[in-house]
């Protein structure tokens, strides 16, 4: 009868942590690619909000301009305050859209991002409906004047005006804020609506 060898204790230890570091780091991956994965559903989120409240911008200025009023009625009230959140519902057959000025930050409480009770628009996220469910997202929207001023276009910052220059148009900042696992995120938009009509 021959005698086999059989693997001594030192093998079957080193076979062990060999096998053991490579579940480890496949399970590391499974969990960052789940994370990832929640944060990347957070930006879509984010970008939509924020592209969402551009496109009102431009919607309000079209409508103003079909109404014969300044293109920049709306977009800004009686002290010269540029910061807003967007007043929309998304109701079936309610087109006006308009901004609420009452928000200068991200962190009051009417900036809050909303889910939509309303059962024509359940699930719509909102921020006209101050009673809904909130979400973990907040958004406000600053529309900066555009002056054409000698050396060329200058951008004001909130409560500035163009003074003697000529308004030629506004920059929509669109700032969208959330929180995931007790870290804040930041998503910021802009886009610039001429008064070119």
């Amino acid at each position: 009868m021959k005698r086999l060898n059989g693997q001594t204790l030192l093998e079957l230890l080193i076979a062990t942590a060999v096998i053991g570091s490579g579940l480890f780091a496949a399970t590391t991956i499974v969990f960052s690619n789940l994370q990832l994965s929640d944060r990347d559903a957070d930006e879509v989120v984010a970008v939509n909000l924020a592209r969402e409240a551009i496109e009102q911008a431009k919607q309000l200025r079209d409508s103003n301009w079909l109404a014969g009023v300044p293109f920049d009625t709306g977009m800004v009230n009686a002290l010269d305050d540029y910061s807003a959140t967007p007043f929309w519902d998304g109701a079936p057959g309610v087109n006006e859209i308009s901004f609420d000025f009452a928000a200068n930050d991200v962190s009051v409480e009417t900036a809050k991002v909303r889910i939509s009770q309303d059962p024509d628009t359940p699930g719509f996220y909102t921020q006209a409906d101050r009673g809904a469910p909130e979400t973990p997202w907040r958004r406000i929207v600053i529309f900066h004047p555009i002056c054409d001023a000698l050396g060329g276009f200058t951008y004001k910052e909130d409560g500035q005006t163009c003074g003697a220059d000529q308004k030629v148009g506004v920059r929509v900042e669109a700032r969208v804020q959330w929180q995931r696992k007790g870290k804040t995120f930041n998503r910021t938009m802009y886009e610039d609506l001429f008064d070119w009509r």
